[in-house]
């Protein structure tokens, strides 16, 4: 089995990151702040589902389980990819609130 304490060491900490902004935003009023810290949590979160996942996929491949190999590769790609997406709207919302353009659905 491979070493993976640099993976235990990353999940752990996503998980930390969620917890703790878990917290700050329960207890903080709405805030462009706390919309950055909700972002940020998010991304703890998704790290932490990454990391599970990544650690899975390697002991699959350790075992020689090429299912599961498939279906926990399958899941490191979709929140990784959900990692992305938290990483840019967190940047998005470090520029501050957007200005709502009135559409159709408003």
């Amino acid at each position: 089995m491979p070493d993976v304490s640099w993976i235990a060491a990353v999940g752990y900490a996503g998980a930390a990151v969620l917890v703790v902004g878990w917290l700050v935003v329960s207890f903080s009023p709405p805030s462009p702040r706390r919309d950055v810290v909700e972002w940020l949590a998010a991304c703890g979160m998704y790290t932490a589902l990454v990391m599970l996942f990544v650690n899975m996929t390697s002991r699959a491949l350790d075992s020689g389980s090429h299912g599961a190999v498939a279906a926990f590769g399958f899941l490191v790609a979709l929140f990784g990819a959900g990692l992305v997406v938290c990483l840019v709207q967190a940047l998005l919302s470090l520029r501050g609130p957007r200005k709502v353009q009135p559409d159709a659905t408003h």
